[in-house]
């Protein structure tokens, strides 16, 4: 998921090491990016200024996880959607 994440303009991964979860920067408020992607049928993870609200240094990073039940399919549908949606 990190490496299609990093291909899409617009998305910075900014975890070098992780398990399963990781941040990435977008150049857009995240909640409305999250919002968007919703609204394509996308669940694309948390804002990360949800969980730290007040510090707008926060607004533009999502979390994301990925797990063993995963698919390409979900992967391709968030990178294309984030395409879509940063453009």
């Amino acid at each position: 998921l990190a490496d299609a994440l990093a291909k899409v303009p617009g998305v910075e991964v900014l975890n070098n090491t992780f398990f399963n979860e990781f941040t990435i920067r977008v150049g857009k408020p995240a909640a409305g990016v999250i919002e968007a992607l919703a609204q394509r049928n996308v669940l694309a993870g948390v804002p990360v200024s949800r969980l730290e609200p007040g510090k707008p240094e926060l607004e533009n990073l999502i979390v994301l996880a990925a797990t063993e039940l995963t698919t390409d399919a979900d992967i391709a549908a968030l990178a294309n959607g984030l395409k879509e949606v940063l453009a």
